[in-house]
């Protein structure tokens, strides 16, 4: 198409000249209408008019050749001229846009049509070919139809310059290009956006938050803040309700966190539960607040899903720029942290990063890579803990309690790696190992002749709710001929949060079994008195909170609430143990309430299988009640 131009420029300019002979010819004829130059005109006319029909016939075939080619592949051809602004189109471009008529007579009703924000760009390239920037033109860009709507073009062309290197001439040709448009914008769209939400993805929020970055580095001044949403207990919807329900759930909340946000904010649907909220022009810190009510509020109230109404709440953690971190991976990360700070403190909440929530991450990282290769390396032992009679200090049993050494030696408190073997799975293959190294102890002291006491071991709502896990329990203890009453298990509230799920089933196989079910931690939760009435226990453990202020002057209050204990606890018909008596006094006034048996440091520590078997399973019981307290 670009030799098009040129060849139509030189026939016009040979078709100029045949003119001008055939003028000239039909003068000199008019001039000298008689004689030789009446024949010589009239031979050269004709030789100009038969060249000139030659010329005009070619002409039109070339036309009729090249909108055949145009036609069939769907292009269109026009023409321009740069100087007067006049311009032809081709039906094909008309066809294209639905106009029947052809209107468009120069360049300003041509830049009408072109979409606003196509104007620059287009002009732009035009202008860059006539100056001889470019060999040829061509542009993308959108073009309103007869319908209102906009059409996709490609546009392609080629100047015709006169001696002086000035164009007079521009030619080319239009495609029609919305299909392939379209297809790269819902690819675009695919690329950059999830699925489900219609929400940016996460490549999106690394594009939109390095640009917004670069904007304060020059600016010199100002925040950004990145929050980082996480739906509290989102799991439960799914496998109570089913993912149908799950999916529908996150649109609506997608929907109220579009609502909740501004224009110049960008809403991540990070992925599963997780949603990211950037704020790329605050003045501080303090700025966030606001969004933070906003979204805590609009995902707490009620949502109603094929006849469902969830009540739901959000952890969100928040990491703001440049105070937090100089990068994108970094303020995710921050945020991140904080949002898993919010949400170990309950949810519901945000947390705003702090480096010394780097440290804790950092610990909790460590603990899991060791966890990981503790069993493998033999870093776990088990210490035991006697529970005695308070009446007279005889052995009732004991408690099998986890303890850490690590490969560099150190001893690692229960309260720092349990939570996070619970947070990594790593509680399921380590519970397992307690569980054997428990029974394998038992049955340890029994082929040693001695009275193996009662014990118990605690297990995690995890633990119970894996498949299987109350058959193959009851297998190892049969395979080592061990009573099932010698077994204790010792859970928290936490195994009820599903009232109706596998663990509470296998709570209540193992009891049906023989055996013992012990509640821990008691009082300390919500709804201590409900869960009662859920599950049977056959001890309740009283915490060690309210142990503490027992022999307290003056507490009242705390000796009714233990005596209530002790009554609820002896109306269902079970044993109340007391954790954490340091002190004979405690002791003297545990019993005076009427508790009958407890633990503590008062009758030990936990101590290795060796120094228990030396200090309680050795040695004769006292006989009768030696401590000589009597109950008030």
């Amino acid at each position: 198409m670009h030799g098009l131009a040129r060849r139509l420029h030189w026939r016009r300019g040979a078709l100029a000249v045949t003119g001008l002979l055939a003028a000239g010819a039909l003068v000199l004829a008019i001039e000298r209408a008689s004689g030789p130059w009446a024949w010589a005109a009239a031979v050269a006319m004709a030789v100009v008019l038969g060249l000139a029909w030659i010329e005009l016939a070619d002409l039109r075939a070339t036309f009729r050749a090249h909108k055949l080619a145009m036609r069939g592949a769907h292009d269109g051809l026009w023409w321009w001229n740069p100087v007067t602004k006049r311009l032809w189109v081709g039906d094909r471009l008309l066809e294209i846009l639905g106009y029947s008529d052809n209107f468009i007579a120069d360049t300003h009703v041509w830049l009408h049509l072109v979409h606003p924000d196509d104007r620059g760009g287009y002009n732009r390239g035009v202008a860059q070919h006539l100056k001889g920037e470019t060999p040829h033109f061509y542009h993308e860009y959108r073009v309103r139809a007869k319908d209102g709507s906009y059409r996709w073009i490609a546009s392609r062309g080629e100047a015709v310059r006169n001696h002086r290197g000035r164009a007079v001439l521009m030619a080319g040709s239009v495609t029609d290009i919305t299909a392939r448009r379209q297809t790269e914008e819902r690819i675009r769209t695919l690329a950059y956006h999830d699925q489900l939400t219609g929400l940016a993805n996460r490549a999106l929020l690394f594009d939109r938050l390095n640009l917004a970055i670069e904007r304060v580095r020059r600016r010199g001044q100002g925040r950004i803040a990145v929050l980082f949403i996480d739906i509290d207990r989102f799991k439960d919807v799914n496998d109570v309700h089913g993912h149908e329900v799950g999916d529908l759930l996150l649109v609506e909340l997608a929907r109220r966190l579009r609502a909740n946000v501004r224009a110049s904010d960008t809403l991540v649907r990070q992925g599963g539960d997780e949603f990211i909220i950037v704020l790329p022009e605050i003045t501080d810190s303090a700025g966030a607040a606001p969004v933070l009510d906003k979204v805590l509020q609009a995902v707490h109230k009620p949502i109603h899903v094929n006849g469902i109404e969830l009540c739901m709440s959000a952890s969100i953690g928040v990491s703001v720029f440049p105070d937090d971190a100089q990068d994108v991976p970094t303020l995710l990360r921050n945020a991140d942290t904080a949002m898993y700070e919010a949400k170990h403190a309950g949810g519901n909440l945000a947390r705003f990063y702090t480096h010394a929530m780097n440290d804790a991450v950092r610990e909790r990282v460590n603990i899991e890579a060791g966890l990981r290769q503790a069993v493998a390396r033999g870093e776990l032992a088990l210490h035991f803990q006697p529970k005695m009679r308070l009446g007279d200090s005889s052995l009732m049993g004991c408690e099998a309690l986890l303890r850490w050494r690590d490969a560099e030696g150190r001893q690692i408190p229960p309260d720092r790696f349990i939570p996070v073997a619970e947070s990594c799975g790593l509680i399921v293959p380590i519970g397992q190992w307690v569980a054997d190294a428990a029974l394998d102890q038992m049955l340890a002291w029994r082929s040693a002749g001695l009275k193996v006491p009662r014990v118990a071991i605690n297990v995690s709502a995890i633990q119970l709710a894996q498949p299987g896990f109350a058959p193959l329990l009851l297998d190892a203890l049969a395979r080592r001929g061990l009573p099932n009453s010698l077994l204790e298990l010792e859970v928290t509230e936490s195994v009820f949060l599903h009232p109706e799920g596998a663990a509470l089933e296998a709570l209540r196989m193992l009891r049906s079994r023989g055996v013992r079910l012990a509640l821990d931690d008691f009082g300390t939760g919500y709804s201590s008195l409900a869960y009662l009435g859920v599950q049977a226990f056959d001890t309740l453990k009283i915490d060690r909170s309210f142990v503490a202020t027992a022999d307290a002057p003056g507490q009242a209050r705390s000796a009714a609430i233990l005596r209530a204990m002790v009554a609820m606890a002896t109306a269902f018909g079970m044993d109340v143990v007391a954790e954490g008596i340091e002190r004979d006094a405690q002791r003297d006034a545990l019993w005076r309430l009427g508790c009958e048996s407890g633990q503590g440091y008062l009758f030990g520590a936990p101590m290795p299988a060796a120094d228990f078997e030396a200090r309680c399973l050795s040695a004769r019981p006292p006989s009768g009640a030696s401590l000589r307290v009597v109950k008030g």
